[in-house]
């Protein structure tokens, strides 16, 4: 019984030496890793110097088993090689140091997410695990780009302020400089895990990804920052370009950026001072341009988050040099077509006005001669500006015995 005191007292003893001097200390005690890459659990463990390390294990406690380290999952790593579970052979290297339980796992997935903790064994068959474990966290691509804003429902106007943050599947690798991409052109001066905009405008509309720092794994998904604004830049477009020659078709179409899309267009006219409403789609057609379609044109752009006028336009319908010398011609064509109805107007009105000869008169009238004598009278007659009166004149006409009518001589001259 004396012995067995003894033994007890010595035991005693030893335990709370042993208890003492005996630890297990992890650092980090969380990680997050990319997948595919290899992750170091940095660990230092403690025992009595005057004990001899017998065992030296990893272990990962399955789905179903308590994840504080009470109860010894499949192992990761063991001193004893045949003991490695197939998951983990020929992935993982041991420091092999004393006092020093390091170990890299290369070719990390995201079925090693999960606890890690430390075991040893040491004289007379102790054992002794780390509590607290590593916890590791793989990340897995493609990376993602999610969107905070101040507004309750998600909507983002101009002035908002926003936050793109750049993630992956379980965790995102903090101590990693990061790349941000708008609509896959490099944002030089955005290199955080965050990406933050401080007033957003229009300018800032567009799709945006991340990736780590001169690395290929890009964002598979790009997504939109949906920054809603009023009507912006509103110009007319005119087509065809060029000149407007008269007669031809004619488009005029209201541009505008906006988001929402527009949703009403007006069309002005300005004429000599006066504006008028012509039209609300978002294109004008004229089908056969001409000078009075000349004036000042401009248009409005509206959707739910406010308006825009365009800057005015002249437009100036142009007369070619054919349709200018139709028109000329034209015009003295109908002066001519005036002058000669007014001259058959004023010939009617005077014949209307002359007096019937009677049948008294001398049938020869108007009749001049030369101031020769009259002997000289019959040397060489020469008749000229013959006329014979209308038949439905009511001077007298004198018929011949054969039936002739007889010419009426008017303005006969003579000369030798």
């Amino acid at each position: 019984i004396r012995n067995m005191h003894i033994f007890l007292a010595d035991l005693v003893y030893f335990e709370n030496s042993a208890v003492a001097s005996v630890s297990v200390s992890y650092n980090p005690k969380s990680i997050c890793v990319l997948e595919r890459s290899s992750v170091d659990f940095k660990c230092t463990f403690d025992y009595p110097y005057y004990s001899t390390l017998e065992t030296t294990k990893w272990f990962k406690p399955e789905a179903h088993q308590k994840q504080d380290g009470t109860q010894v999952g499949i192992s990761v790593y063991h001193s004893n090689t045949a003991e490695i579970h197939q998951l983990y052979k020929n992935r993982t290297a041991y420091a092999n140091q004393d006092r020093n339980c390091s170990l890299q796992l290369h070719n990390v997935s995201k079925n090693d997410n999960g606890m890690y903790f430390f075991r040893f064994e040491y004289s007379y068959r102790r054992k002794y695990t780390g509590l607290g474990g590593i916890h590791l966290s793989v990340a897995v691509l493609p990376f993602r780009v999610t969107v905070k804003t101040q507004k309750e429902n998600g909507h983002i106007h101009e002035g908002d302020s926003v936050t793109l943050t750049c993630g992956t599947e379980n965790c995102t690798p903090k101590q990693k400089l990061f790349a941000w991409f708008k609509n896959q052109r490099l944002i030089p001066e955005a290199t955080d895990i965050e990406f933050r905009i401080s007033s957003v405008s229009h300018h800032d509309f567009g799709n945006y990804s991340c990736a780590l720092k001169n690395s290929s794994s890009t964002s598979a998904d790009e997504i939109l920052l949906d920054v809603k604004y009023s009507p912006k830049n509103v110009e007319i477009a005119v087509l065809p370009s060029g000149k407007i020659q008269e007669g031809n078709s004619l488009t005029l179409i209201c541009m505008s950026n906006a988001n929402p899309l527009v949703t009403n267009y007006s069309w002005f006219l300005i004429k000599e001072a006066n504006v008028s409403h012509i039209g609300f789609h978002r294109e004008f057609f004229i089908k056969s341009a001409s000078q009075k379609d000349d004036g000042q044109y401009f248009c409005i752009a509206k959707n739910d988050m406010g308006s825009q006028n365009s800057t005015v336009i002249a437009l100036n319908v142009e007369v070619t040099i054919y349709q200018k010398f139709l028109l000329t011609a034209t015009a003295v064509f109908l002066i001519l077509m005036a002058v000669v109805m007014f001259g058959l107007i004023i010939r009617v009105f005077i014949s209307d006005q002359t007096p019937a000869a009677t049948a008294t008169e001398e049938i020869y009238e108007n009749m001049r001669k030369s101031s020769e004598s009259e002997g000289n009278f019959t040397k060489c007659v020469i008749y000229a500006d013959l006329s014979l009166p209308p038949s439905t004149s009511d001077r007298p006409r004198c018929i011949s015995q054969e039936g002739d009518t007889v010419i009426i001589y008017s303005l006969l001259s003579y000369k030798e």
